[in-house]
């Protein structure tokens, strides 16, 4: 496989900012990116975002600093605004490692950057070790965080499990710590896929348990009849979600429950709509920073 060096843009955002830009790199299929606080007293972060340079010429990087820039609400930023600078294929871990901290999640997990040593005070939890690599879910993010809270208080045990866009695959090792029998995992990055599947060897020393396809979730679940799922994870953009709730409703089985997040509050009434008219019934709402946890049950009188 060729080295691939990557292009590192940093530029500074009010912390307000942040969603907003998370959103627009979804939009565009970035994943590689880290927001990270300059003083934990002041509303300012850094943005890292990581491009492959074989991607982004000349012509796309200047494209891209002006959709940032109108998100941003900036009409003529300096050249000192986005400062690019490049990494080799070779330095990809250790420009991640200084933005990697052990993270609390909940009360059972603990996510841990795999080249760290596990403080003892921690050896009671549920220990989700997670290489970078360039796919992400981390744990700190409101969003992937209201998941994993909400999956620590459901009995998985034996459970048949669908994580849809598993990224980094925390959600799916989560699933499997929580005593998941099957899980299988879905998403349209080939990074995230290996991702998922090096995770979960890491985390267990095997793949026993896990399936994974690359591909859309509708793509995958017509071509390889994914169903009957007691489970369905999904920690996406809700734009997309919106899409993928009647086809999710037939991956369940009778009974079966989906953990829906990645949801702004502002979005959470449409998505909710949109489950009750597709036979979900709601169970719970949960809210993290302005994020949005939705935890759903197809309706137990359907098959």
């Amino acid at each position: 496989m060729a080295i691939k060096d990557w292009y590192k843009l940093t530029f500074q955002i009010e912390s307000d900012f942040e969603e907003i830009i998370i959103w627009k790199l979804n939009e565009l299929g970035i994943f590689s990116f880290s927001f990270e606080y300059l003083i934990k007293t002041q509303n300012t972060k850094e943005v890292n975002i990581w491009l492959p340079i074989s991607e982004w010429d000349d012509s796309s990087k200047t494209d891209f600093e002006n959709i940032i820039s109108q998100l941003l609400k900036i009409k003529n930023s300096s050249n000192s605004f986005f400062e690019w600078s490049i990494i080799k294929e070779e330095d990809w871990l250790t420009s991640w490692k200084k933005y990697w901290k052990p993270e609390l999640v909940g009360n059972q997990f603990l996510i841990l950057p795999c080249w760290l040593n596990l403080n003892e005070k921690f050896k009671d939890k549920q220990i989700i070790r997670i290489d970078p690599g360039a796919a992400f879910g981390t744990g700190s993010h409101p969003s992937t965080y209201l998941c994993l809270e909400k999956m620590e208080n459901i009995f998985l045990s034996d459970k048949r499990v669908l994580d849809i866009g598993s990224g980094s695959g925390i959600l799916s090792i989560a699933a499997r710590l929580l005593g998941a029998k099957e899980i299988y995992a879905v998403d349209n990055d080939y990074l995230a896929i290996n991702s998922t599947k090096s995770n979960f060897q890491l985390n267990f020393g095997n793949s026993n348990n896990l399936n994974t396809y690359l591909g859309s979730f509708d793509e995958v679940t017509l071509k390889y009849h994914l169903k009957k799922f007691d489970f369905v994870l999904c920690n996406i953009l809700a734009e997309v979600i919106k899409k993928m709730i009647p086809n999710i409703y037939k991956c369940l089985r009778k009974n079966g429950k989906v953990i829906f997040s990645g949801i702004l509050n502002s979005q959470k009434d449409e998505i909710i709509k949109l489950l009750i008219k597709n036979n979900l019934k709601l169970l719970d709402v949960s809210i993290r920073n302005d994020w949005v946890c939705i935890f759903a049950q197809k309706a137990g009188n359907l098959p």
